[in-house]
């Protein structure tokens, strides 16, 4: 039988690991200050990688680093003059928005939030506030507009569980206010829904199943 390969040799560096490790069990609660010490005088005593890997075999290993996406960062408020505010985001919208000359839409059916409250602070002067929904979340508007309507048009549906309560806190003048529920796919404008409803239509009817009846003789 071949002779056993040597145990490799442990470095600074991977006494330095398993001292990170250890500091992260002793800050989890999962060892004491006491064995912390024990541990960490025998790591520096190892000389082997196998005698570094005892002394944490019994410790989760350390997770990875958390990976930081870019562009997904929103801004805390947006403001628009003479122009349009259009926001369809699934992190969570700006707290506050407002224009002058211009109309808010948000659309928030592709929001997904831990939160369980999500305020929305909305102004306009001269344009329109329209904020969505999906069905199921519970929603409610709070403010006043001059000049202009006020409309609440919330689907009777069960709530979702899990959805946070969305309140809109909206002010306009000369411009109406909207809340409104609308379920997915379904597009926001008139315009949208018109064709969408148009194209429905001009689609050709389904062909007939076959039926497998033979021909008679005279059509052959």
């Amino acid at each position: 039988m071949p002779d056993d390969p040597p145990a490799v040799r442990a470095s600074d560096a991977d006494r330095e690991a398993v001292l990170s490790r250890l500091q992260t069990a002793l800050g989890e609660g999962r060892i004491d200050l006491d064995e912390f010490g024990q541990r960490a005088e025998a790591a520096y005593a190892a000389v082997t990688r196998a005698e570094l890997d005892l002394l944490v075999s019994d410790l989760p290993p350390n997770a990875p680093p958390p990976v930081e996406i870019v562009g997904t960062r929103t801004p805390e408020e947006m403001t628009s003059v003479f122009g349009d505010i259009t926001l369809t985001s699934r992190s969570t919208p700006p707290r506050r928005v407002g224009t002058v000359f211009g109309d808010i839409r948000i659309d928030l059916r592709g929001v997904r939030t831990g939160a369980d409250r999500v305020d929305l602070y909305l102004s306009t002067v001269f344009g329109d506030i329209d904020v969505i929904v999906a069905e199921g979340v519970d929603a409610e508007l709070q403010g006043r507009t001059v000049l202009g309507d006020r409309k609440v048009e919330l689907a009777p549906v069960q709530r979702l569980a899990g959805t946070p309560l969305v309140v809109v806190h909206a002010r306009a003048v000369l411009g109406d206010l909207r809340l409104r529920s609308l379920a997915p796919g379904d597009s926001p404008s008139r315009w949208g829904a018109l064709l969408a409803r148009l194209a429905q239509r001009r689609q050709p009817p389904p062909s007939p199943p076959l039926t497998g009846a033979p021909v008679p003789p005279s059509q052959l």
